[in-house]
């Protein structure tokens, strides 16, 4: 399994977790819905393209961006945690992809 399946299959894990905490929030099925994008083109299912803007530019940063949100709506530690990792998923998606990592 390659390091970005890795984060992929990591972020749809914290999504869904998140997702049956806040019992389908928006911000949660959102999370997910870009989290499994991210996961079927890490294993290569889905392919797609975006022209004049890099596809994992968009998707990290929509991912660090819910994370940072849904980090901010829950309490309990596992919810914290779980968004901690979408956002810090999210956030090395966007460093890659502008090439700062």
């Amino acid at each position: 399994m390659s390091h970005t399946a890795a984060l992929a299959l990591a972020a749809l894990a914290a999504s869904v977790l998140l997702l049956i905490q806040l019992r389908g929030g928006p911000y949660a099925i959102f999370a997910v819905v870009v989290s499994a994008i991210e996961a079927l083109l890490a294993f290569g299912i889905v392919s797609l393209h975006v022209t004049h803007v890099p596809l994992a530019l968009i998707l990290g940063g929509a991912l660090a961006l819910l994370g940072i949100i849904l980090y901010l709506k829950v309490s309990t530690k596992h919810a914290v945690a779980a968004a901690t990792v979408v956002t810090l998923v999210g956030a090395v998606q966007l460093l890659t992809a502008l090439r700062f990592l």
